[in-house]
């Protein structure tokens, strides 16, 4: 038995937010130390520490907009909506693999399953959106037959 799409859905939900703080923690640590640097005799390695720690900075900001982005999306995704063709939270059974139709986060374990969770603009996201069961798409020489929808 697949995990069921809530548990799928919470789970997603909770990763994210875990991601969000621990990049705002970086964030906070990233700025402790840019501003205790102290300035040193060679004042060009001392801009140049700056510099690189404000790309580390700014990278880390970028990274919590896009988990609070992506948190946004599945927010607004209903696991408990049931439909007979593929649309967002639509957890699909193929001949290979099990995916959640939600946003691009790659693999992850429920349970003993591992289950992939795509976003209706990947690759494979785009072909299987408003496919039904038994429904056929080919993705790099791959027939990825739709077993069941749940």
């Amino acid at each position: 038995m697949h995990g069921s799409k809530e548990e799928i859905h919470q789970k997603i939900i909770a990763l994210l937010e875990s991601q969000i703080q621990q990049a705002k923690h970086d964030l906070s640590l990233a700025k402790e130390s840019r501003d205790s640097d102290t300035k040193s005799s060679a004042g060009d390695k001392y801009e140049t520490g700056r510099e690189m720690m404000q790309r580390e900075m700014d990278k880390l900001s970028a990274s919590v907009d896009i988990y609070q982005q992506q948190l946004i999306k599945i927010n607004n995704i209903n696991p408990g909506k049931s439909t007979n063709f593929i649309t967002q939270g639509s957890l699909i059974v193929t001949n290979f693999e099990t995916y959640y139709m939600a946003i691009g986060m790659g693999q992850m374990q429920i349970a003993t399953e591992t289950i992939y969770v795509i976003s209706p603009e990947s690759p494979l996201g785009a072909l299987l959106m408003g496919k039904r069961v038994e429904d056929t798409v080919e993705l790099r020489g791959r027939q990825i037959n739709i077993k069941q929808l749940i």
